[in-house]
């Protein structure tokens, strides 16, 4: 039985099948003249890149005057005890006995005394923050309005009816399928 429902499906599809080869269609082509094309516009925004001076402030360290410092000779530094050293090689060279022990003494503090007062102050130079200003260029954007074209709309009558076709350019004629089935 199954056979059978299957021999009748293929004769039922082969019959159909023919069923539309024996339908036919015609298709024929008139070419109409194109009356107008208009633009078709978009209106979109354009960025419009301009440069610009803009004066950046950044900050430096400058000099902003000397202080004097003075040096404290109440300390015993290196110099005083050169000093104190090249007192006493000196009074080693004078007298004998104990009357060069004494002159060693005298000449090493009096060397000690006179390097140690020969310290000087020193100017310091104060740094104060300054603000300046640089000139940058800097890039920014405009945005204006600008009409594009997407296309155009072609304009044509056809057996007395106005119709439209729109193209990406503009159209001198129209070439119109017509068909006929039956």
């Amino acid at each position: 039985m199954k056979v059978k429902n299957l021999k009748l499906l293929i004769v039922s599809l082969f019959c159909l099948n023919v069923n539309s080869l024996s339908a036919s269609s015609m298709q024929n082509y008139d070419y109409v003249d194109v009356i107008k094309s208009k633009p078709i516009y978009k209106t979109i925004n354009v960025r419009v890149p301009y440069e610009e001076v803009v004066s950046k402030p950044y900050t430096v360290k400058v000099p902003c005057g000397d202080r004097y410092i003075e040096k404290d000779n109440n300390l015993i530094g290196l110099d005083t005890i050169i000093g104190a050293g090249l007192g006493i090689a000196v009074g080693n060279q004078i007298g004998d006995g104990n009357g060069r022990d004494v002159a060693k003494i005298v000449s090493g503090l009096l060397g000690a005394n006179i390097a140690n007062n020969r310290r000087e102050g020193s100017y310091q130079t104060n740094y104060c923050s300054e603000t300046r200003y640089r000139d940058v260029v800097v890039t920014k954007y405009d945005y204006r309005t600008e009409k594009k074209i997407q296309g155009y709309k072609n304009i044509f009558i056809y057996n007395g009816q106005r119709y439209t076709k729109r193209s990406n350019y503009p159209l001198q004629t129209i070439k119109i399928t017509k068909s006929i089935s039956y």
